[in-house]
């Protein structure tokens, strides 16, 4: 390594060139340095350390003096310098300027908003863009015609740009600024939410418009800054500033610049009138140049991004983006990073300091020109701020531009609030320093001074400073540094300072003073981020940098310098080449969130790996000691529990009755408290078996259980813990079981069931009881027999409707019998049947004679007949023939058929007569079958020819003669069917034999005979020859007339050789071998290319030598051949020679390899025990190579029972850990030892798993069995983990949620055994004892009582308890039901409630209440008259049609399924109502002004005297007139209905557009479903807030929304937009063009048909919902309220989309809605405005009342009367209602069943039609009521809280309110329609404390 850093440092000294050549090899050798470091010294560790890096890059660097650099302030000039000693002789002068070429500052700008705004354009100082001062503004665009500013107007140059802040307030396109000539455009600006567009024109006219899509980045109601950068012929957008890599959202090319003349500017809509800007503008900046993008990114976030070099020098605008990896050059936007366009930034002859240190070696900073060797002795000091935090330094490099200095001098900053530290010298001659050339090191941290080279480079010369290895002198702890501390301390540093004095070859006198300069290429500070050994990576761009600590060092800080809270087991220690000394875990089993470290608790406190020194702090759940490990007292563990679990400890819970002494502690291991004598269980609470009632007093704890062994289970003797029931058995009742069971008798020990049924038959007997002694059973009528299970004589059949009379037919019965008791069969005569002998027997049919009848035999045809049956009917005597038989008896065949025969399925055969050969008219004979055929014909069908003829289909007649040869044929006749004559030679053929055969030629017609071809057989292909000349067809290598001769070259005539004659085989293929294994490579081989023979011998030689030899015949096939016996991993040789009778040839040699055999040795596998219940440890003996090398170790397993793989390690180790068992198992191990040519196998291994406590224990099931009894059953855990050997059950009361207390819970059951999961048997006393109990039955609960049960499970290694589950014992009579509460509410009502008693009182479900009114009578007791049958869920009633004034008595009857209870009588009084029958006043005139009213008294007072109050009528106030924009308005209780047809019916498709603005969560926006049960639909809606598109094509109802809009809710009283499409299946729904969402119907369906029309904002008052829809899916039936505009649907979806408006005027139907020319109100009045009519609803969650609220509202009217507000509870009696009725101020106010009413008189003073402000008041039992000065209160004491829930209704109440609450005598406002005529109010509701209105 010594020598490598000479060489180093030696190459760095003399790389004179300045080239990429030499930078190129100085980054190779750095590169290599670091890398020899880094994997020596500091990579090699088992610690973790960053990568070096250059730590000083792009960091702050200064210089002193300060203005030592050259150029400053002035132009400067110096002589250049290169590596030829000529530079140095002479000056080669450059400048040095330190001047930007282009722009240093901002450019100017004009705001295009501060002048020529219009009227409509308002100014706001509230809603500014981000960052925006206070006291800017900003202009708000409406949507009104002509709102646009008009600005001065602009001349655009080539290069401008465009800024501005833009806030949308609606969707679609908006036209942000234009500037026209005439009306032509010169450029225009457009933005929507999908799109920006930039239309321009050029000197060629108006060009095709730039289009850049911006979707996702403008939004509506969102403030975005947009840029428009425009050079030349390029133009670049920005949105929000640059992207994250510098550059432009987008940049285009334009096809010229824009052409630009005096003309008109507009902002905000295009001249066109069009493309209305809707939102906010601020900061519209026209800039004359194009910014470059650091300028833009400054406009919009007003920082201007900083630069390490001259920050100040801008791009131009033709090159507007700074270079992102070389940061002195610029190039355009659009343009790669690598693109060569590119210009510099900075001056070509810029030298600046920050040169020094940005990373790149093609910039130099130059120091100024000294011009004194004085002062150049004197020097600079460059400092270097590492800025982000300390490092660790190993190299600093220095590579000059100018001659080396003499002298060099690095100081060090350790931290920053320290001084400056020697760090090391280097001088020509260090005596300059006073120390000496390259002094030895003492210690670790000395100094010493490096002497330099007499001569160095006079330019591009290099120095490195190795802070470790200052060659030549090695650095003391340089080769330990992880274990030497003043080393690891030297290497940091916060600040790096170098002093350069002097310089080489300068100084002479002949050197021009203008080379006396420093010029620095690079300095290099490579080290790393001090992470202490904890960290593989640093994020260096933090202040201060943060080293990320590697997670399995558990360490944290921004140095990895202390350890994670858990992790204190050791104290803190940095890791290093040796130890990661990661930081080491207490174990607080999850109890404790930190612990610290104790000294004097750890036995090796020197030592890392060994020892543990860590105490949890602080143990959690009731845990305690050092590691968390234990319980505090009255707490315990289970044995063997995981002592990590949240609830390790458990309380004791000792039951204080069973313990002795009452104690409740209890042992800390298992949580066994201290039990009484025949007390058991861990908490002592309950009974031991045997015994019950466990009481405190009770020295033993229990008393015996004295249960009757015969009337037991098993003989049992236990019983229920609290009843002391004995366990029956099935048929035993009785609470010691002694006695049998209704419908049982004899109690005996042997009987399994105790007691004997009766056994009465069910349809026999009344009933199933009997005597208990003769076992004799009640019979019904007809019914005889011990069991009731004969029928008497004469009855028969005993079902569930007793016994049937027999009813034998006379005629047909034998007199004097009965029928048979059970199947009621008559005995019959002969030949007759049936039950009651009424029928003939099969075969016999019936002949009625004098009212008798006789059976006569059928005597059907067996031939004839269907299946050859014997039978007829019984009634005619008709046989069932077969389908061509006739007859009565079925014995005729029928016309053209013949032959009757039984084989035959139709009975007879048809004719099947020939038509060509018969004559025609006639039929067959009907016996033999014979047709009649005409001449030349023959046969039974006439289909036959007559010798000397055969068949032609051609002929008229159907047969041709034969025409045989006279010669050549035997006779002249010929083959019936064919026509073939028959030949007399074997050598003639044809079908008249004139023709020679095959083999034969030559035919003489005289003879009639051929001759024969004599083809020689081995040389004649076949023995074929020519017709005529007898030529034969021969072999390839035969040749002569009759192939008998072999050609030339050729021998051995042979008739198996396809050649016929060989020659020599040549072109033998070589073999083809395939390797199979270690010893075995089979061979194939095909014959030569030319065999030449039809035999071939082989040889096959392996290695010279032969191995096999074999013969093959044509056809030739491929020979194989199985080389075996073979070395494993051996190369082998192969060729093949093929021979023939003629020669031999030999094919080319192959050579193949063996592949690695099978494993040798003994392979032995065993386990570590003691194994764990998850997972078993194994080794493995390790084999040798000697079969190959071993290429893995498969070790496998597999569950023993259900036979699985349960896991696998592949490896090259000797052992392994198998995971993830079961407990409890039985698992089956072997492992292989592969090589590629096989593996060898160990002999098989089991093992079992440890048991663990059980998992899965579901809760028990509970079935009722009776009011006080349930039945508890559970099953198994899902996994025993091991034998289960006990079960517990724990029972306690219900939790009522009113109490915080849980009830005590008690042991009720208890059963053990042995139930092992393991289905195989060990021994034969595995499983001696029976599983424990799974079921048991609990007694002497409370009736309709809610219990809760959980199971215990317990196995040897633990337990486990289930969740708790709640059973109800059985209903039982209720026994109490409490007095009703009764007040009015009106004259004519009052209203009845009460409260459902408790539980215990009820005992049951209750079913229902009558309300009774009682009526006192003379001389008789009250009369009670049921006026309401309740349901369960009522508790109140009101009773109507009561007369005012009056005292009435009410009871209610609780009843649930068992019986009822009738309450005490309560009684109540209605209010007095307005008087009535007064008669009109009579007026009496006095004089022009004044008139006399006189009346009398009404004739119904109907309560105290009344107050007169006199009214005259006046109009009302105006409606206040407001601004609307275009749309619908609805008010909530409205719709529109269009026809059917406006909806597309039996499509695939759905298409609806709607903008809509609201501030209602809920509302029904569109709607429309199919006739009948609604099965198909399609709706618009909101529910709270949310839009939701639900369509159904048929059984699967779909909800669509947006999923990309985090739950955004939509009524803002802003204007949105929906786009809900269907294509077939799929949903989808966009809103605000941004927001989306898709589902999809699962039913397949696609088609939506017809509708019964389409409704919009509502439905109509009665519309059924048929659907039962649920969630999201469920249609809202809310009208809208709120505004609709532009609802679009979609007609046609192909071959183009087709999308109409909706007409309004088309409307078939419309109610409660607005007209369409009243349009949508932009902004409202305070308030809401009746007319007499309707009402305001607010949402139920406005207000829900209180013990204390406060409500108050303005409102204005020149009317008398009218309700102001209503508000109840729908689910009790609760109300608020504040009305003004003939002067008075009413408040009513209903809290359970007590009423309060204040009026405040007000006169005629608030019908003047001025404001008047209301505040209802409530504190605590005090109302009060004010107005305006008027104020009114009382004083109530049982008032309670007020509990509302409905909606809150200003200004009237809808009918069904109306009708519901008419005893408060709303009604008569309501009649005289003058509810809130033209009220105002507004509504300030508050509940709690009370607050001012």
């Amino acid at each position: 390594m010594d020598a490598l850093i000479r060489r180093s440092f030696f190459v760095n000294m003399n790389c004179w060139a300045l080239s990429l050549t030499c930078r190129f090899l100085f980054h190779a050798i750095e590169t290599l340095i670091l890398t020899y470091y880094d994997s020596s010294l500091l990579v090699s560790s088992q610690g973790h350390f960053p990568r070096l890096e250059n730590v000083g890059a792009f960091k702050n660097v200064s210089i002193v003096p300060t203005q030592a650099t050259c150029g400053l302030p002035d132009q400067h000039t110096f002589c250049h310098s290169s590596v030829a000693v000529e530079s140095i002789m002479s000056c080669s002068q450059r400048f040095c300027v330190q001047e930007c070429p282009y722009r240093s500052s901002p450019s100017s700008y004009k705001l295009l908003l501060s002048e020529g705004l219009g009227t409509c354009i308002t100014e706001d100082k509230r809603d500014l863009h981000p960052g925006s001062f206070s006291n800017n503004s900003s202009f708000i665009f409406h949507n009104h015609k002509d709102c646009f500013s008009t600005p001065r107007s602009l001349r655009l140059a080539a290069s401008f740009t465009l800024t501005v802040w833009l806030k949308p307030e609606q969707e679609g396109v908006m036209c942000v600024i234009e500037k026209a000539i005439d009306g032509q455009t010169v450029f225009k600006l457009t933005i929507s939410e999908k799109e920006t567009m930039f239309y321009y024109r050029t000197v060629n006219g108006l060009q095709p418009p730039i289009k850049v899509m911006t979707l996702g980045r403008i939004l509506v109601k969102k403030w975005i800054h947009l840029s428009v950068q425009v050079h030349h012929s390029r133009i670049s957008f920005f949105l929000n500033g640059w992207e994250d890599d510098g550059t432009p959202f987008d940049s285009r090319i334009l096809v010229g610049s824009v052409a630009d003349k005096d003309g008109t500017l507009q902002i905000g809509q295009s001249f066109t009138g069009l493309e209305q800007f809707v939102g906010r503008m601020q900061d519209f900046r026209f800039y004359p140049v194009a910014l470059t993008n650091r300028d833009i990114l400054e406009v919009f976030s007003g920082k201007f991004p900083h630069l390490h070099t001259q920050s100040e020098c801008r791009c131009p605008g033709s090159h507007p983006r700074v270079h992102p990896l070389i940061q002195r050059y610029c190039i355009p936007n659009g343009a790669d990073d690598t693109t060569n366009d590119r210009v510099l930034r900075l001056d070509a002859e810029a030298h600046p300091l920050y040169y020094i240190n940005d990373d790149d070696i093609g910039t130099t900073w130059i120091s100024s020109v000294f011009a004194s060797t004085e002062s150049l002795d004197h020097g600079v000091s460059i400092t270097i701020d590492l800025q982000n935090g300390q490092y660790q330094v190993f190299y600093i490099i220095l590579q000059f531009f100018s001659p080396h200095p003499e002298a060099i001098r690095i100081e060090r900053k350790k931290r920053d609030d320290l001084n400056w530290e020697d760090w090391q010298y280097f001088a020509k001659n260090c005596s300059i320093f006073g120390m000496d050339n390259n002094a030895s090191l003492e210690k670790p941290d000395s100094v010493n001074c490096l002497q330099l080279p007499s001569f160095t480079p006079y330019s591009r010369g290099n120095l490195t400073f190795s802070v470790l290895t200052p060659e030549p002198n090695q650095r003391p702890g340089y080769s330990d540094f992880y274990n030497t501390p003043s080393l690891q301390e030297f290497v940091k540093a916060t600040q790096v300072r170098i002093h350069l004095h002097g310089q080489y070859h300068t100084k002479e006198s002949w050197v021009n003073f203008r080379h006396r300069y420093y010029g620095v290429n690079e300095v290099t500070i490579s080290g790393r981020c001090n992470c202490h050994g904890h960290a593989d990576n640093c994020d260096s761009a933090m202040k201060p940098y943060r080293c990320l600590c590697n997670t399995e060092s558990y360490t944290e800080g921004n140095n990895c310098n202390q350890c994670l809270p858990l992790y204190n087991d050791k104290p803190f220690r940095p890791g290093d080449q040796v130890h990661a000394y990661n930081c080491k875990p207490c174990q607080c089993y999850s109890h404790a969130v930190s612990c610290h470290y104790d000294l004097a608790i750890d036995p090796f406190p020197q030592e890392h790996y060994r020892g543990s020194g860590g105490v949890c702090d602080n143990c959690q759940h009731n845990t305690t000691g050092r590691n968390c490990e234990l319980c505090k007292d009255f707490y315990y563990r289970q044995a063997g529990a995981d002592l990590s679990a949240i609830d390790v400890c458990k309380s004791c819970d000792c039951y204080a009755t069973g313990t002795k002494n009452k104690s409740l502690l209890c042992d800390n291991i298992g949580g066994q408290c201290n039990c009484k004598r025949h007390v058991s269980g861990r908490q002592c609470n309950q009974c031991q078996e045997g015994f019950y009632n466990l009481q405190q007093s009770n020295l033993d704890g229990c008393s015996p259980c004295n249960c009757n062994t015969s009337g037991t289970i098993n003989g049992d003797i236990t019983c229920h813990q609290n009843s002391g029931q004995c366990k029956c058995k099935a048929n035993v009742i009785g609470l010691r079981c002694d006695s049998c069971n209704f419908g049982f008798k004899a109690l005996r020990y042997s009987n399994e069931d105790g007691c004997e049924p009766c056994w009465c038959n069910s349809h026999g007997s009344v009933n199933q009881f009997c005597n208990p002694l003769s076992g004799q059973c009640n019979c019904k009528e007809r019914v005889k027999g011990l069991h009731c299970d004969t029928c008497m004589d004469d009855f028969y059949g005993l079902d569930v409707t007793g016994c049937k009379a027999c009813e034998c037919n006379v005629a047909g019965s034998v007199s004097g019998t009965v029928c048979d008791a059970k199947t009621g069969q008559c005995a019959c005569r002969p030949n007759i049947g049936g039950r009651q002998c009424d029928e003939c027997l099969d075969g016999y049919h019936k002949v009625n004679e004098n009212n008798s009848f006789a059976c006569l035999p059928c005597n059907c045809h067996k031939a004839g007949t269907v299946n050859g049956s014997l039978l007829c009917s019984r009634s005619t005597g008709q046989c069932t023939c077969k389908p061509g038989v006739m007859g009565l008896q079925c014995n005729q065949c029928m016309l053209h058929m013949y032959n009757l025969s039984i084989s035959n399925l139709l009975g007879c055969q048809h004719c099947d007569c020939d038509a060509a050969g018969t004559l025609a008219g006639t039929s067959c004979d009907r016996v033999s079958g014979q047709c009649i055929c005409l001449p030349q014909r023959q046969g039974r069908r006439c289909n036959e020819c007559k010798p000397g003829f055969y068949f032609s289909p051609s002929s008229v007649t159907g047969c041709l003669p034969c025409m045989c040869h006279i010669t050549g044929s035997v006779s002249q006749i010929c083959d019936k069917l064919t026509g073939q004559c028959i030949c007399q030679d074997a050598s003639v053929t044809g079908q008249t034999c004139e023709h020679c055969k095959e083999l034969y030629f030559g035919f003489d017609a005289v003879t009639g005979r051929c001759q024969h071809c004599n083809c020689h057989p081995a040389g004649a292909i076949s023995g074929t020859c020519h017709l005529v000349t007898g030529q034969c067809v021969c072999k390839q290598f035969v040749t002569g007339l009759k192939c008998d001769n072999c050609v030339p070259d050729a021998s051995n005539l042979d008739v198996h050789n396809l050649f016929g004659c060989s020659k020599t085989p040549f072109q033998q293929p070589p073999p083809t071998g395939e390797v199979l294994n270690s010893s075995v490579i089979s061979l194939s081989w095909s014959s030569p290319d030319s065999p030449n023979s039809n035999r071939l011998t082989y040889q096959l030689y392996r290695d010279e030598a032969e191995i096999y030899t074999t013969e093959d015949y044509y056809p030739y096939s491929v020979q194989t051949f199985n080389d075996t016996m073979l070395s494993p991993y051996t190369f082998y040789s192969y060729y093949v020679q093929a021979s023939n009778v003629h020669g031999f040839t030999r094919s080319a040699s192959v050579t193949y390899r063996t592949k690695s055999g099978v494993p040798t040795g003994n392979l032995h596998l065993n386990p570590v025990f003691p194994v764990s219940h998850h997972s078993v440890l194994l080794h493995w003996t390790s084999l040798s190579n000697d079969s190959g090398p071993i290429e893995k170790y498969v070790l496998t397993c597999t569950g023993l029972v259900d036979l699985q793989p349960c896991g696998q390690y592949e490896g090259l180790e000797t052992s392994a850990i198998i995971w993830n068992l079961i407990p409890f198992t039985k698992y089956v191990f072997s492992v292989q030892a592969c090589t590629t040519g096989g593996c060898l196998k160990s002999a098989s291994v089991t093992v079992i798993t440890a048991q663990a406590p059980p998992e899965g224990l579901h809760p028990p099931t509970i079935e009722t069995i009776s009011s006080t009894e349930l039945a508890v059953e559970w099953s198994p855990p899902e996994k025993p983990n091991g034998i289960i050997i006990r079960y517990e059950l724990y029972m306690r009361k219900k939790l009522n949620p009113a109490m915080n207390v849980l009830p005590p819970q008690i042991r009720v059951f208890q059963s053990s055994g042995w139930l092992s999961p393991q289905p195989v048997i060990e021994s034969p006393n595995e499983n001696a004892l029976a599983p424990p109990q799974t079921s048991t039955t609990v007694t002497d609960l409370k009736p309709f009582t809610e219990y809760e049960f959980y199971v215990l499970a317990v196995n040897m290694a633990g337990s486990i308890s289930s969740d708790w589950i709640s059973g109800r014992t059985g209903e039982a009579a209720p026994v109490f039901m409490p007095s009703p509460s009764v007040y009015p509410l009106s004259p004519y009502s009052l209203n009845v409630s009460w409260e459902k008693p408790e539980d215990n009182f009820a005992r049951g479900e209750v079913v229902g209440y009558s309300i009774n009114l009682m009526t006192e009578q003379r001389f008789l007791p009250p009369f009670s008259q049921v006026l309401h049958i309740a349901e369960a869920h009522e508790l109140s009633y009101v009773a109507t049609g009561l007369k005012p004034y009056r005292m009435y008595n009410f009871t209610v009857t609780l009843c649930n399924q068992i019986g009822c209870v009738t309450s005490e009588p309560c009684m109540g009084q209605t209010l007095a109502s307005a008087p009535r029958k007064l008669s009109a006043p009579q007026v009496e005139e006095i004089n022009s002004t004044t008139v006399k009213i006189n009346w009398n008294e009404p004739e119904e007072l109907n309560g105290p005297s009344p107050i007169y109050q006199l009214e005259r009528m006046d109009a009302s106030l105006a409606t206040l007139s407001t601004e609307v924009m275009k749309g619908i308005r609805f008010p909530g209780n409205g719709y529109y209905r269009f026809a059917s047809s406006t909806l597309p019916a039996n499509t695939y498709f759905t298409g609806i557009k709607v903008k809509f603005r609201t501030q209602e969560p809920d509302g029904l926006i569109f709607f429309s479903a199919s006739p009948g049960n609604q099965e198909e639909y399609i709706a618009l809606q909101l529910r709270s807030g949310r839009p939701y598109f639900l369509f159904d094509p048929q059984g699967s109802a779909v909800a669509v929304t947006p999923t990309n809009d985090g739950g955004k809710e939509y009524n803002d009283n802003s204007w949105h937009q929906i786009i809900a499409t269907r294509i077939q299946a799929l949903g989808n729904i966009t809103v605000d063009g941004q927001y989306t969402g898709s589902s999809l119907a699962t039913s397949g369906s696609t088609i939506i048909g017809e509708n019964t029309g389409v409704f919009v904002g509502g439905l109509p008052q009665g519309y059924t919902i048929v659907r039962k829809d649920v969630g999201m899916k469920k249609l809202v039936q809310k009208g809208f309220v709120g505004c609709l505009s532009d609802i679009f649907l979609k007609k046609l979806h192909t071959p183009y989309e087709n999308w109409e408006s909706l007409n309004w005027q088309d409307a078939e139907e419309q109610s409660n809605v607005y007209r369409i020319w009243e349009g949508c109100p932009i902004d409202l009045s305070e308030g809401a405005h009746f007319l007499g009519k309707g009402f305001l609803e607010l949402h139920s969650g406005v207000f829900s009342g209180g013990l204390e609220f406060e409500i108050s509202f303005k409102f204005r009217t020149d009317q008398l009367n009218g309700l102001l507000l209503f508000v109840y509870n729908k689910d009790g009696p609760d109300y608020l209602a504040i009305e003004l009725k003939s002067g008075i101020l009413n408040i009513y106010l209903k809290t359970g069943i007590a009423f309060t009413q204040v009026d405040l008189w007000l006169g005629l003073s608030y019908c003047d039609g001025k404001w008047n402000k209301v505040t209802v008041n409530k504190e605590g039992s005090v109302i009060s009521a004010s107005m305006n000065e008027l104020k009114e209160q009382t004083f109530e004491p049982h008032v309670q809280q007020l509990k509302v829930n409905s909606a809150i209704y200003v200004g009237g109440i809808p009918p069904h309110i109306q009708n519901f609450y008419k005893e408060l005598g709303l009604e008569q406002a309501l009649s005289e329609s003058i509810w809130m005529d033209a009220y105002q109010l507004t509504v300030l509701l508050t509940a709690g404390e009370m607050t001012p209105s």
